[in-house]
């Protein structure tokens, strides 16, 4: 049995590279020296791990399967979803508690139809993929995702809990119906050997995008909330439709990227 090598730099390098990233993030509304430090280091590190890992014969993540222009479509759509995904999951518990004034048992119970639609979606949307073919799923779920951001944006400064139940179901409709379509789409055009880097690609953006999500919407959020001229509900209102106006521009790129790169023929190897 050959023995796997563990190449320790190129781990310190994906440390730099996700500590200073997602510290410039979280921290991106003060704009000191400290911020533009640490993304300077995330962007030093990113380099060293690219150059290292396209210099080893056995490197931490095989980056070489970016070459297939259609994967990367796809790995970057997936990190786009779950950086909305995350920006979700922290912005609407803060509203339900910092803006409409209510405890954190009713933030979770109002999120928690979504996430029960999410789950029974996610298999549904394998089946039409496995019908139809992964374009209708992955577009029409996009779509419905993209409808929910619009929305949240535009009553973002007087969401009640009702319509946030609803339209964070809507959401979870399209990502049921494309996420995990995403994955399974994008893996097919990478050969059997090349699947396992693929795989651990998309688990290693699923990280670092949650963690990117979460410090974009926090940062916005909290800019708005310096504003000692208005009451915290006020604020992070304001903040919030900031925050959601940035995710509805990543949700517009997400769906041209598909739009792009899933391809409208079934493919088969």
């Amino acid at each position: 049995i050959q023995k796997s090598s563990f190449d320790v730099p190129s781990l310190i390098a994906l440390i730099l590279t996700f500590s200073g990233l997602i510290f410039g993030f979280s921290n991106m509304s003060q704009m000191n020296l400290t911020v533009i430090l640490a993304f300077v280091v995330g962007i030093i590190g990113l380099t060293w791990f690219i150059l290292r890992s396209n210099n080893l014969s056995e490197p931490l993540l095989n980056l070489g399967v970016l070459k297939n222009h259609i994967f990367s479509g796809h790995l970057l759509s997936f990190f786009l979803f779950q950086i909305l995904s995350l920006g979700f999951a922290f912005i609407l518990p803060n509203y339900i508690q910092l803006v409409n004034g209510n405890n954190a048992t009713v933030a979770g119970l109002a999120v928690l139809p979504a996430g029960v639609v999410g789950a029974i979606l996610a298999p549904l949307g394998g089946k039409i993929l496995d019908e139809v073919g992964a374009r209708i799923p992955i577009l029409s779920g996009v779509t419905l995702a993209n409808i929910s951001l619009i929305i949240f944006a535009i009553f973002s400064l007087k969401l009640s809990n009702t319509m946030i139940v609803w339209f964070y179901i809507i959401y979870m409709l399209g990502m049921g119906m494309s996420v995990g379509n995403i994955m399974t789409d994008g893996l097919k055009y990478l050969s059997n050997d090349d699947q396992a880097d693929g795989n651990a690609l998309l688990n290693t953006l699923q990280q670092f995008a949650g963690a990117t999500g979460t410090s974009i919407v926090s940062a916005i959020i909290a800019q708005s909330q310096s504003n000692t001229h208005l009451s915290t509900a006020t604020s992070t209102a304001i903040g919030t439709q900031h925050a959601f106006i940035v995710l509805v521009i990543l949700g517009l790129i997400n769906l041209c990227i598909l739009f792009i790169y899933v391809p409208r023929k079934n493919h088969s190897k």
